[in-house]
């Protein structure tokens, strides 16, 4: 079994970084709308794997409970409200769920596709890492694990770096997954500018 963790801060906390150029009303409705996008991903590669797979949104915010029940998908609360914590916790119990492989998609990217998320599955088969760096190559925007796995979760300042050097020094293989759509992420108002005039109504 596959096991898919989207983690997702709670709203009111969620792009502080776009504080500047959007309301916190504003900046709510982007997280929605951007983990909806991802879910959707996910979902439409689940259709691609040959083995079972389970999509889990991992928050501790209750609105993001409601939209794991609406979109047909689980919930895993977050009761450390720590990321790396979180994920920890979350490894553990999609394990004892029974999956072979974690795939961990951050809930706000917003170009990510279902062959995105095939990527990093396929990349298991020779790898026991499969990382999807960011746009400027220091953070994680997602990875995909065989488990059992010894490599602790380093979400945070060059995290890519950091997850890449964990591995091997515990003798873990190793793959990059590089597409725009998995490197693209909103993290300052230049992308939003982007993503607004290819998606946005307004």
């Amino acid at each position: 079994m596959i096991g898919i963790a989207i983690p997702i801060k709670r709203l009111q906390f969620a792009k502080s970084r776009l504080a500047g150029v959007l309301t916190p009303a504003a900046r709510q409705r982007l997280v929605l709308r951007l983990a909806q996008h991802v879910i959707n991903a996910a979902q439409q590669a689940t259709r691609s794997f040959t083995m079972p797979a389970r999509i889990w949104l991992v928050s501790a915010d209750p609105a993001i409970a409601a939209l794991a029940q609406a979109g047909g998908v689980e919930w895993l609360p977050d009761r450390c409200e720590e990321l790396n914590a979180a994920l920890t916790e979350a490894r553990h119990q999609i394990q004892n769920a029974g999956a072979q492989t974690m795939i961990v998609l951050a809930g706000d990217l917003p170009l990510v596709t279902a062959e995105d998320v095939v990527a990093l599955h396929n990349a298991l088969s020779e790898a026991d890492l499969a990382l999807a760096p960011d746009q400027q190559q220091r953070g994680t925007n997602a990875l995909a694990l065989r488990l059992p796995s010894p490599l602790p979760f380093l979400f945070g300042i060059n995290s890519a770096e950091r997850h890449l050097t964990a591995a091997e020094r515990l003798g873990l293989r190793t793959c990059l997954i590089t597409t725009p759509t998995l490197a693209f992420d909103l993290d300052d108002s230049e992308r939003l500018r982007q993503y607004c005039a290819a998606e946005c109504t307004a």
